[in-house]
């Protein structure tokens, strides 16, 4: 282990409250194809045409067939947690006041046995549904988990048993606020990153509204920033920890 990494270790273990905001370059180890970089990215073409609410709205069917499976479907696979997302579970024995917000959607810090009440899915959950419908409808605020998408490929999308809406996955898309459904813990993420003295981005590219905000937080609050990632960030502030979160995150928090 190099000094610096030592070093770091030493301040995250003395720190009083340490928040980690993980993106998708922690879950590419484990199979999961990243959102915006790589030859392979989710959301490499079309995620503006296709990726918002507005676009489900007017057309619920193809939304879920030519877009929200063709890009997702691969995250109903069984999918391994690997040794980040480990590694980031066991940390949270240090301090219950430290936290994972992440915005993967993919369940797998939940999978490594991550404390429930130590995660915040800030960007939703690939395996959650809810009803797309008007304001007032029980479903909207209480997700399933699970619906029929068999006959998706011919037309027909799953409908609210309530009110027979649209029913659509608990995601951010990229037309609605972070505060747009209460499962997505949008307060008491950005109260964390205010309050936090070390802030850990893993796995990030930096471009979503989160990431931003926790930015200005550690610039304001002069946390110590650091990132985990294979890049370096684009921010002076920012200690870059180079290397893949499944590498580095073990060494680092196992220290």
């Amino acid at each position: 282990m190099d000094s610096n990494v030592s070093e770091l270790a030493r301040t995250i273990a003395g720190a009083r409250r340490v928040v980690f905001l993980c993106g998708a370059g922690l879950s590419v180890p484990s199979g999961i194809r990243a959102y915006r970089t790589g030859p392979n990215a989710i959301w490499s073409e079309n995620v503006l045409a296709w990726g918002t609410a507005q676009r489900f709205h007017e057309n619920p069917a193809q939304w879920w067939s030519r877009f929200w499976l063709e890009a997702h479907g691969d995250l109903f696979k069984q999918f391994e947690p690997n040794a980040g997302h480990l590694a980031l579970a066991r940390a949270m024995a240090r301090s219950k006041d430290d936290l994972v917000i992440t915005q993967n959607i993919d369940g797998l810090h939940r999978a490594a046995g991550h404390p429930e009440a130590q995660l915040i899915e800030i960007h939703g959950r690939h395996d959650r549904f809810i009803c797309a419908g008007q304001a007032g409808c029980e479903g909207i605020d209480h997700p399933l988990p699970q619906v029929d998408l068999s006959r998706v490929g011919q037309g027909e999308f799953p409908r609210c048993a309530r009110c027979e809406a649209p029913m659509r996955p608990l995601v951010l898309l990229f037309d609605e606020h972070y505060d747009s459904h209460a499962d997505f813990q949008a307060w008491r993420g950005k109260k964390a990153l205010n309050d936090a003295d070390v802030l850990v981005f893993v796995g990030t590219s930096f471009s979503v509204g989160i990431t931003s905000y926790a930015v200005r937080c550690g610039e304001v609050s002069g946390a110590l920033m650091l990132n985990v990632n294979v890049e370096p960030a684009p921010f002076p502030r920012m200690v870059n920890v180079l290397g893949g979160a499944e590498v580095v995150l073990p060494r680092l928090l196992g220290a």
